[in-house]
């Protein structure tokens, strides 16, 4: 199936991903006297904040909750839902995900709609801080839709839902991300089909690529025709060791501490952190990233840190678990990385690319001289429309991997 993308304006920058494209309908329902079916609900609950015992469904991508949305992140002339889906946990046990389906307003055509599984940046850990209750960002939006794309924005694992956040564990967030463009499918009248192209920005880079290298074992039954990644958190372990040191960083410090240390048994706070940082560690599950940032900004990170995780034997090989490294993503990849960034510095995307590349990946590589980690996203926009068009065509991928 060929999508013409309609190339405008670029999308915004900010780690959410930037506003969402075009204007917003109050209802979340047609605008410029364009009528919209309701589309029925069913035996769903309707309650997406409430995750019901037990989980409705049976497998990844069954819906759990499903509710109209309207709220001012929808395009006028599209229609939404917020939704809760079955996915796999950290744990490997069933979960409830939280997120966010847009679809045309248009009746879907016969060889159904190519979805975009968006996958966000950082917002922190707090389920109050989940982008289906603080407002969707996602990139292009309106003109996805206009292009016949049906959009799924997961929220994920444990973000808007109850258990922790695993914040940048792959495997958690690459099947929120595969299972986001399942659940898609599962709402009648989207018209979403088995196409997939994932794409993520930051934190949501590092999920994006996960989905690509996850979707052959746990979602067979997509197809996956690219994963785009803007500014991909890839290298944790240089990422890490190059944000300690600094005041201002330590909110991301504490967030990815507090996750890891809820997410794998051997991992102790102790080890890491010090008495006055653990003391303060309640504010992760309270306030999003901004307000952790201000928690611990009054101290210098020594008075935080017993020594770097890097340092500690366990926490360093659960670090350097969860980086894409060299596996393999049987789809082609589009990395795009803004020469300015200084919270995903280039010379770390540098060298993600380098160990994709000797994966034997397709990879498409892109820098962006003018651009620092929330402009890359709109300095990239329309080549990313057109890579994305390119892939539902079916053109060849082209690679910047020498050799």
């Amino acid at each position: 199936m060929v999508v013409a993308v309609v190339v405008g304006a670029s999308c915004a920058g900010s780690d959410e991903g930037g506003p969402s494209g075009g204007e917003a309908s109050e209802a979340g329902e047609a605008g410029s006297g364009q009528e919209v079916q309701e589309v029925e609900i069913g035996d769903l609950p309707t309650d997406v904040r409430r995750v019901p015992e037990p989980l409705p469904g049976t497998g990844p991508g069954d819906l759990v909750a499903l509710a109209p949305r309207r709220a001012p992140d929808v395009p006028a002339g599209a229609r939404a839902w917020d939704l809760l889906y079955r996915s796999e946990g950290v744990d490997g046990e069933p979960v409830a995900v939280s997120g966010v389906v847009y679809a045309p307003a248009s009746p879907p055509p016969e060889e159904g709609r190519p979805v975009l599984s968006w996958a966000h940046g950082t917002v922190g850990v707090a389920d109050d801080c989940a982008p289906s209750r603080t407002g969707v960002r996602v990139p292009e939006l309106a003109r996805l839709l206009e292009a016949g794309f049906v959009v799924a924005a997961t929220d994920y694992e444990g973000l808007g839902t109850p258990g922790v956040h695993p914040y940048l564990v792959g495997a958690s967030a690459g099947r929120s991300v595969l299972d986001a463009a399942r659940a898609a499918a599962r709402i009648e009248g989207t018209g979403a089909g088995s196409e997939v192209v994932a794409l993520g920005h930051s934190q949501g880079g590092h999920a994006a690529l996960f989905a690509g290298i996850l979707a052959p074992d746990h979602a067979p039954d997509l197809d996956l025709l690219g994963v785009v990644a803007s500014a991909p958190a890839a290298e944790l372990s240089t990422l890490l060791r190059s944000a300690v040191p600094i005041s201002l960083a330590f909110g991301l410090v504490a967030s990815a501490i507090h996750s890891y240390a809820e997410t794998y048994d051997e991992l102790v706070l102790g080890d890491v952190l010090t008495p006055a940082a653990i003391a303060r560690l309640g504010v992760v599950d309270q306030e999003c990233l901004q307000g952790v940032t201000n928690a611990y900004a009054d101290q210098p990170t020594s008075a935080w840190l017993v020594t770097n995780p890097l340092d500690v034997e366990a926490w360093a090989a659960r670090v350097e678990q969860n980086e894409p490294a060299s596996a393999a993503i049987p789809a082609p990849v589009l990395v795009v990385q803004g020469a300015t960034d200084f919270v995903v510095p280039a010379s770390t995307t540098d060298t993600a690319i380098e160990r994709l590349c000797a994966g034997g990946n397709t990879v498409d590589y892109r820098r962006y001289p003018g651009a620092d980690h929330s402009e890359v996203l709109g300095e990239a926009g329309p080549e990313i429309l057109e890579w994305v068009a390119a892939r539902v065509a079916r053109v060849p991928p082209g690679s910047t991997c020498s050799g």
